[in-house]
């Protein structure tokens, strides 16, 4: 079989496969695309050299491309790298290119695999001849020895993401001055595996508007070599496609190996038509928009544009409401080291937070959603009526206000704490467009913005889906990258009574509670490793419109507590 790939996209035109489960990375025909970059080795400065397209000397097609070096001023090494994001292979075996070197004896090679672990390899040799050679790199043989970041552990986890070529201060001749060109840069690779998509299974018979359920996806998988998004496409009873359900699976399509199995939730919207739905799945890539090949289990039927119908599921108005499980929080050995149940005569709150309990913005000046977050004051959004406090979301002059409180200030001061139990009892507001919340900050990023941080959802609830509870641990780079974890948890009586929110925080793990009974548990990060801070808020939006939510709404909370050991 002939594979065909294409990467990267700008470069389409002139990829083709040379052999069987052979691609062509670059033809070295045209200037060094964005994939490429010069390495000068500043580190060690006084290093000379560039990388540039060479029409006069060529192995085939039209040019090559040359690597300058001279450490006649200093330096220890000049080279090149090719970054391998979009090569779609289950792995590398090797790379090949034909090399053509003056005064270069010998080159060092730096290979990233998919964790980002970059693999070293210095002093490969090259033939003493000045004719064309051809360089092979065998994988295989360039793992195991120098290698750092990433998995760190000196073993090879496909597929590679990115090669470097150096040629260092030792690897030239006595004068110090060498060039090498390169040609035809080529992989051999293992293709990219084709998945089985098998019939999914559901939690119960069927969902209940306004609820939902658990719908578990079955695969037959293999590597796919790159990492692609779940699209599920629901079809209601008039045949026509009403809500999507898309997801990346929990392991990557580029790990997947053997059975793969996962659940997730299916929140059934309030005014969801009762009767049959088709569920259709397939795999896209989420750069190219394509939608990806898989094949068909027993069960499963083709529905055609390369999506597959893997289930019915059914929409009753006497569906069960899913069970909870039974409270299992245990505060044995624990002290209470936060209470705010809000009996004071006024609320110890400020703009900016120093000499009050609460601030009333974001300590980081990060206001978010469809209403402002306003001042306390006589006219504010925070009002303690019999011991609870009232957040209350209201147009002004127009224009939406409501409430947030932080336990700390812009200086960090306040309440937070590393670990620990954190707990809201609290009345959610009823009607579309509101989102009230409480969750978790790391305190250290307020003054350090170079250090990384986390935020831990314990609540997030948007009126058009009142009986979804949403928990997410997410994770805050500071070099601006952005992951999140989370699921909704099917619950009844959010707006309609008090009920306790609540999230174990722990070295191993984060565990979410719901009237002290666990909803969900994930691993906790490191960045979330750090001091915590509470905040408690009701915005708007959160993604849904503002057009019918009720005003004023309200949010009522009995009290905000921490505990720890």
């Amino acid at each position: 079989m002939n594979w065909r790939f294409y990467w990267p996209a700008l470069l389409a035109a002139t990829v083709a496969c040379a052999a069987d489960n052979e691609v062509t990375l670059d033809t070295c025909d045209q200037a060094p695309s964005g994939q490429w970059k010069y390495i000068g080795g500043q580190e060690f400065p006084g290093a000379k050299g560039g990388l540039e397209l060479d029409a006069a000397v060529k192995h085939g097609g039209a040019a090559s491309y040359r690597l300058d070096a001279d450490f006649t001023g200093g330096g220890a090494y000049v080279g090149w790298w090719m970054t391998l994001d979009d090569l779609v292979a289950r792995d590398v075996k090797a790379v090949r290119m034909w090399v053509k070197a003056k005064d270069v004896k010998q080159v060092g090679v730096r290979l990233n695999d998919a964790t980002g672990q970059c693999h070293q390899t210095k002093d490969v040799p090259l033939k003493a001849t000045e004719d064309w050679q051809e360089l092979v790199l065998d994988v295989s043989k360039l793992v195991g020895g120098e290698h750092w970041g990433g998995a760190n552990d000196g073993q090879w986890h496909a597929s590679a993401k990115g090669l470097g070529i150096n040629i260092g201060s030792t690897d030239v001749g006595a004068g110090k001055q060498g060039s090498l060109w390169f040609d035809d840069i080529r992989a051999e690779i293992l293709p990219p595996g084709v998945p089985t998509l098998l019939s999914v299974k559901l939690s119960q018979n069927a969902a209940r508007p306004a609820y939902g359920l658990d719908i578990t996806y079955r695969w037959d998988a293999e590597p796919m070599g790159r990492d692609y998004d779940v699209f599920v496409h629901l079809l209601g009873p008039d045949g026509k496609t009403r809500m999507q359900h898309d997801h990346l699976p929990p392991v990557p399509t580029s790990q997947w190996s053997g059975h793969v199995e996962y659940t997730n939730v299916f929140v059934a919207p309030t005014d969801c038509a009762l009767g049959d739905w088709k569920i259709n799945v397939g795999l896209w890539d989420r750069k190219s928009g394509k939608r990806i090949a898989i094949k068909s289990g027993d069960g499963v039927k083709d529905a055609g544009e390369m999506a597959f119908t893997a289930g019915t599921l059914p929409i009753a108005a006497d569906a069960p409401i899913p069970p909870l499980a039974k409270p299992s929080l245990n505060l044995d050995g624990y002290k209470v080291t936060f209470d705010e149940d809000f009996t004071d005569k006024e609320l110890s709150a400020s703009r900016q937070g120093p000499g009050t309990r609460w601030m009333t913005h974001t300590p980081y000046w990060g206001d978010f959603g469809d209403a402002g977050f306003a001042d306390p004051g006589p006219n504010g959004p925070f009002k303690l009526v019999d011991g609870m406090l009232h957040i209350t979301a209201r147009k002004v002059d127009g224009k939406w206000q409501s409430g947030l409180l932080a336990s700390v200030d812009v200086k960090g001061e306040g309440f937070s704490q590393q670990y620990g139990y954190f707990e809201m009892r609290a009345k959610l507001p009823k009607g579309p467009g509101t989102w009230p919340a409480f969750w978790l900050l790391t305190q250290p990023g307020i003054t350090n913005k170079k250090l990384d941080g986390a935020e831990i959802d314990i609540v997030e609830q948007y009126g058009e889906h009142p009986n979804a509870l949403h928990t997410t641990v997410h994770r805050w780079l500071a070099n601006g990258t952005h992951t999140g974890e989370g699921r909704p948890a099917i619950v009844e009586g959010m707006d309609s009574g008090f009920h306790t929110y609540g999230a174990m925080v722990q070295p191993d793990f984060i565990t979410f509670y719901y009237d002290r009974a666990e909803i969900w548990k994930a691993k906790t990060p490191q960045e979330a490793k750090q001091p915590l801070y509470l905040l408690v808020n009701l915005a708007l939006g959160g993604g849904w419109s503002i057009e019918k939510t009720p005003d004023p709404s309200v949010m009522i909370v009995d009290y905000v507590r921490a505990w720890a050991k």
